[in-house]
């Protein structure tokens, strides 16, 4: 590699110092001899050049024209070597002295001379060029291209080390000189105010603009859709008058390859503008999302987000869009003030995304949903131990209970769990102003779980004991029966199952039991068949809108605590029931023309929407809580169709 790399640059040398581009073959292995015996010491990887062995060098040129670098020609029995950096290099002077004085004309392919091989120049369509320079332009000095334009407009050459904005800055500056000549300058100004009646002023800002300061105006384009219009309207005035002109001169042939380059490059902004457009709109949706239950997000789950047509979001930006716009989301912030969004994880190193204002009341739903379900899967399990006369540790003591809760905390609320122990729930609960409110930490340390939760040993205690047969309760006749009755303990006793993981199983059990027994009985008529692949679908759905450590119905009790916020138990009944009734009738008309395979969490939220939105509905204030329990309600009916 070394060898090609000083072959070619003692080419450009060469070509640049006898000011050609054509270096006979024979030429310059005799240069490259030369230069090869007095350089020896400092460049030993050229002695192969030395001698009249020239199969090196050919190998070297063929490399170099494979990687066109370079155009080998053979004419009159002479090989010829055809060095393209030498227009690269000729023509980035023009273009350096054509911003000094824009009037000169672009270099032009038919300006190369007619022995020069057609091959130097790499031909390409002007929009497909400019699109691609425009959107990465990696500025090497190994390429001429030619701008192909219509047939009438000769190609235009570009080295590959001037800038596409540098092409577009001398062309601006062209139409700029042509629209400040005082014939000119009416003209089209009168073909731009006529074509836009009633927007004389509009378009007298743009056209004075452009014409005293081209680049503000191109920059204004860049970022704006407003001016597409008028510039679209302007390019085309233009170019249509001088495309009447039968025989072009240099100036005509100039104007009309700048107005091309410029109508290029406005398609190219705006089409950029309408990507920024659609961008956006993707993140509002995003956005609007992440506020909507269950409030905490994966980014697993933020990539798998839709539309309200149903089309990915991430297919209106890439994943580095999305990481940068979830990293402004979470970026520090100047002073003591928390992100926008916090992130927190589970204990299996899962991370979650969730907005800060949406943190504590979030905490306070799943303590409540936690609470109702450690006491009433504790209250069950103890009564079974005591059925069986054992006695537990946190039964009779305060750390022990302590430890229980927060082995239950973690089967059955993992997200309140990770939430209690997250560094940034401190900072919220000092600015946390939720009426009614419990403070989490004490001496800056968190409260014990059993003031987090409201929950009493001594109460799920008597509750269970309650429940047992009354001569359990019996000091003699316990004692004696315990004796004979009580299990002996197990040896090498594992960790303890949690009694909520137990409870949920059990009401899943349950769940599927019933909808198995509803298969079962519809698979004798095989009109029914429909109805089984509906209740597949719904239990495909729960699967997705309820989490592992709950059930369909906790779910919907728990939402349902969101939305109904009547102080009164009858008026609350009411509105439940009233709601209900509202969902049912809505999906008995939705199953008329509901297909088993379009019940799919999309068409699930689609529906949800539709009722949420209907003005019966918009006087309850926690819509995206209402929105859930919609959802979730619909597929209980359809996981329970009869």
């Amino acid at each position: 590699m070394a060898n090609q790399v000083n072959v070619y640059t003692l080419l450009k040398f060469y070509s640049s110092k006898q000011r050609t581009s054509c270096i006979e073959f024979d030429e310059f292995v005799e240069y490259l001899r030369r230069y090869a015996q007095h350089h020896n010491e400092e460049s030993p990887e050229l002695y192969i050049y030395v001698g009249n062995d020239n199969t090196a060098l050919k190998e070297e040129l063929e490399n170099l024209s494979g990687q066109h670098l370079i155009v080998l020609t053979a004419q009159g029995g002479k090989q010829f070597i055809y060095v393209i950096a030498y227009f690269i290099d000729r023509y980035k002077e023009t273009y350096a002295e054509m911003e000094k004085r824009f009037a000169l004309p672009f270099p032009c392919v038919t300006d190369l001379p007619k022995n020069v091989p057609s091959d130097i120049v790499t031909k390409q369509q002007a929009a497909d060029l400019l699109f691609k320079l425009l959107d990465k332009d990696d500025g090497n000095d190994k390429t001429l291209y030619c701008l192909m334009f219509s047939k009438r407009i000769p190609g235009l050459l570009l080295p590959s080390n001037v800038s596409a904005l540098t092409l577009i800055s001398i062309s601006l500056k062209k139409l700029q000189d042509l629209l400040r000549k005082g014939e000119m300058h009416d003209y089209f100004f009168k073909k731009l105010t006529v074509s836009n009646p009633g927007k004389e002023l509009t378009i007298k800002n743009f056209f004075t603009k452009f014409v005293s300061r081209p680049e503000e105006a191109w920059e204004n384009l860049k970022s704006s859709g407003d001016a597409f219009y008028y510039w679209n309207q302007l390019c085309y005035f233009v170019r249509q008058d001088f495309n009447k002109v039968k025989d072009f001169t240099s100036e005509d042939i100039n104007i009309l390859q700048s107005i091309s380059i410029l109508e290029i490059a406005a398609s190219y902004y705006k089409s950029k503008v309408a990507e920024k457009m659609v961008k956006e709109t993707a993140f509002k949706s995003l956005d609007e999302q992440l506020m909507q239950p269950p409030y905490y997000f994966s980014l697993s789950d933020i990539g798998k987000m839709k539309d309200e047509h149903g089309d990915f979001l991430l297919s209106k930006y890439n994943d580095e869009d999305l990481k940068q716009h979830m990293a402004n989301l979470t970026a520090e912030t100047i002073g003591n003030d928390l992100p926008t969004m916090l992130i927190f994880k589970l204990e299996d190193n899962e991370h979650y995304f969730i907005y800060k204002e949406k943190v504590m009341p979030l905490l306070v739903r799943l303590a409540n949903d936690a609470r109702i379900l450690i006491r009433e899967s504790l209250s069950k399990i103890w009564f079974k131990q005591m059925m069986d006369w054992e006695t537990l540790p946190e039964m009779k003591e305060g750390p022990a209970f302590e430890k229980c809760l927060e082995r239950e905390l973690k089967t059955s609320s993992p997200v309140l769990y990770a939430l209690l122990h997250a560094a940034f729930l401190p900072v919220l609960a000092i600015d946390d102003h939720t009426p009614g409110r419990i403070p989490l930490y004490k001496d800056g340390f968190l409260i014990p779980y059993s003031e987090i939760l409201l929950l009493s040993r001594q109460e799920i205690y008597s509750e269970a004991r309650a429940k047992l047969p009354f001569w359990y309760t019996m000091p003699l006749v316990s004692v004696v029966a315990s004796l004979i009755l009580k299990k002996p303990k197990k040896k090498n006793k594992k960790e303890p199952k949690a009694a909520t993981s137990i409870v949920l199983q059990e009401e899943r059990d349950k769940s599927n039991e019933k909808m198995n027994e509803l298969d079962a009985q519809d698979s004798l008529d095989p009109k029914k068949n429909r109805k089984r692949e509906l209740r597949k679908a719904a239990s495909q759905v729960e699967s997705k809108l309820v989490p592992a450590s709950s059930t369909l119905d906790r779910e919907l009790e728990s939402y349902m605590h969101e939305w109904n916020d009547r102080i009164s138990q009858k008026a609350h009944d009411e509105l439940e029931e009233d709601i209900n009734v509202l969902i049912r009738d809505y999906v008995r008309k939705t199953l008329r023309s509901l297909k088993t395979t379009d019940f799919t969490e999309e068409r699930v939220s689609r529906l949800a929407d539709a009722l949420v939105d209907s003005p019966s509905l918009m006087k309850i204030k926690n819509h995206p809580a209402l929105k859930r329990y919609v959802e979730l309600y619909m597929v209980k009916l359809i996981k329970n169709l009869p």
